[in-house]
């Protein structure tokens, strides 16, 4: 059922249980009649059954292709953050531990001095400020990535199959790329920067070991003077850049 989204569906849907309802009435009408009322209503028994079964067999396909819409519109709802269109803290943590195998980068991406924006500009500006940093999140994401809005201003990107080193130059390129656009609100043109941290989910390790890892690099990242880049534990000791 859960495959019944469309009319078309609805359609074969229907179709097929009419026809199993035609077979169930003509094997019905051979065990109960015989002689010449047996060949009469093996004619007219399927005439019947069809006229029946095919409206209500369409009708209820069709609220079941309601309620399975209705279902899917609830799920986005759940998975989806409505100001950014991007994927729910639930969502994520959710799409993580349902594949443990899955190692690549985790950041946590917080914006700069963010209760200065709302509290010189309003509450308004700030929702067009964190859509405007969720956008550009995007922009530099694949498919495979995974990005969400962790809570207020801050973000959670997981870079599918990167390394350090190319997971590093992505979040730079993010940073970068936000503190050089405009975010433009009624009659002011406000710029923001953001702090990243960053470290490396391995196979099979649990994703929130990641994320604590990639907070407490977000906080050297902030103690260093924000619009930084830190990752945690690299080989070669701490790598950032300003």
């Amino acid at each position: 059922m859960g495959k019944v989204a469309t009319w078309r569906a609805v359609c074969v849907a229907a179709v097929l249980t009419t026809i199993a309802s035609i077979l169930v009435t003509e094997v019905m009408v051979y065990f109960l009649f015989q002689g010449q009322d047996l060949r009469a209503a093996l004619i007219l028994a399927p005439l019947i059954s069809f006229v029946i079964t095919i409206p209500i067999s369409f009708f209820i396909w069709a609220q079941v292709r309601r309620n399975v819409l209705l279902n899917e519109e609830l799920q986005r709802l759940v998975d989806r953050d409505r100001l950014t269109n991007m994927a729910t803290r639930d969502f994520f943590f959710s799409r993580m531990r349902d594949n443990p195998q899955t190692f690549g980068i985790s950041l946590m991406v917080d914006i700069d001095h963010f209760k200065h924006v709302n509290d010189t500009y309003g509450h308004l500006a700030g929702d067009v400020v964190i859509a405007q940093v969720a956008k550009l999140l995007q922009a530099n994401t694949r498919d495979d990535d995974i990005v969400c809005r962790f809570g207020g201003e801050e973000f959670i990107v997981f870079l599918k199959n990167h390394t350090k080193q190319s997971g590093f130059e992505v979040a730079e390129r993010m940073r970068k790329m936000i503190a050089e656009q405009i975010v433009a609100f009624e009659h002011e043109q406000l710029r923001v920067t953001v702090s990243i941290g960053g470290s490396l989910k391995e196979r099979l390790k649990d994703v929130e070991l990641a994320i604590r890892q990639a907070d407490a690099a977000l906080y050297k990242a902030k103690a260093r003077g924000r619009n930084q880049t830190v990752f945690a534990a690299l080989s070669n000791g701490d790598q950032s850049a300003a």
